[in-house]
């Protein structure tokens, strides 16, 4: 790690502590190749996307108001062909950034690309079942095998980020939850695990009612979840700091699972340049034609909108829950993630 980089992650992380704007997560395009059914962003239609000169006006005046963290997600990123060229730019304005991929599109040249993007965080891949019938259920594709295949490409590759997998557990495959980690682990992968996302009424949630656990499976699941977290905390391949798999826990069981900072820490950027605190509340303005300082007390005002979902119908998104878990554990999470280093370090 370079010692700019090491330095801007310390202001990141005490951007966190202070509940400062840092993340943006960036839908950098609805369309998607793939058609999960527990995602509405690809049924929105195609919009028109911002170009990468929009997308630099842009992402220059977040970073002169603090803004130093872009997830780059989808529908399917790897299908804009000016991919990289959003990369270049990001490393040039000295933005950091992660990205999601379902990672059936990766090809040995694009892998190869992802060496050189310096701001590059991680590369999160989508893998939601090995079983091929439970995958396409889940994902709307029978594009398994070509996921397999590019997995291991990348596990071969050597590429200077962390990549993980991303599994998003739900009543349908959270049976296979350890095989997916030690599949994980056998390529030397890390594995992210959240739960679906429960309710109705929200823009980003899309058929709840047929991920609903019954009481059983809810028991189950958040027993899984309380295993990964003391699996973390010996060391396993797991991505996420324990704190949040006990949260994760108690959010399947319908327990509260404390406040989400939407609106302060993180904020939702649209494929067209629309903004929102979150990704599941409406738009306040387009980034287009709008300062995100002068439209930061529209923001703002949406906060009361945000505490009324923490607490009544929660989401249990990655990118709120686990920022804002890590943001109000950072001892904590520091302590853990360094004692899991020692332990992979001495192979305890």
């Amino acid at each position: 790690m370079t010692l700019s980089r090491a330095l801007k992650l310390v202001r990141v992380f005490r951007r966190m502590s202070l509940r400062q704007p840092t993340f943006v997560s960036y839908n950098i395009s609805n369309v998607c190749n793939e058609a999960c059914p527990m995602c509405s962003v690809w049924q929105r239609g195609s919009v028109k996307e911002l170009s990468v000169s929009d997308m630099e006006r842009i992402f220059l005046d977040l970073k002169r108001f603090g803004f130093m963290v872009a997830e780059i997600s989808g529908g399917e990123p790897f299908l804009r062909r000016d991919l990289f060229d959003a990369f270049a730019m990001l490393d040039r304005i000295g933005f950091l950034y992660t990205t999601a991929t379902n990672g059936t599109l990766l090809t040995p040249e694009s892998i190869k690309r992802l060496s050189s993007c310096q701001g590059l965080l991680q590369l999160a891949v989508s893998i939601d079942s090995l079983d091929r019938v439970t995958y396409q259920r889940l994902r709307g594709r029978d594009l398994l095998p070509k996921l397999l295949e590019n997995i291991d490409l990348l596990a071969q590759a050597g590429l200077p980020m962390p990549v993980k997998l991303n599994l998003v557990m739900n009543r349908f495959n959270y049976r296979e939850t350890m095989a997916i980690l030690a599949y994980a682990a056998s390529r030397k992968l890390a594995l992210s695990v959240f739960p679906v996302n429960l309710g109705d009424g929200f823009l980003h949630r899309s058929n709840p009612h047929e991920y609903l656990p019954n009481p059983v499976e809810r028991r189950e699941m958040a027993e899984l979840f309380r295993e990964l977290a003391r699996m973390r905390r010996r060391g396993e391949s797991l991505w996420e700091y324990s704190g949040f798999y006990e949260k994760a826990a108690d959010y399947v069981e319908g327990r509260p699972v404390g406040p989400c900072d939407a609106g302060a820490l993180y904020m939702d950027l649209h494929a067209g340049g629309d903004i929102s605190v979150c990704v599941d509340q409406p738009v306040i303005a387009d980034l287009r034609g709008n300062s995100i300082a002068d439209i930061w007390p529209k923001l703002m005002a949406q906060r009361e909108a945000v505490l009324s979902c923490s607490t009544t119908t929660p989401c249990f998104y990655t990118c709120t829950y686990n920022i804002s878990i890590t943001a109000r554990n950072e001892a904590s999470f520091f302590r853990e993630t360094a004692s899991v280093a020692l332990r992979r370090l001495v192979g305890v």
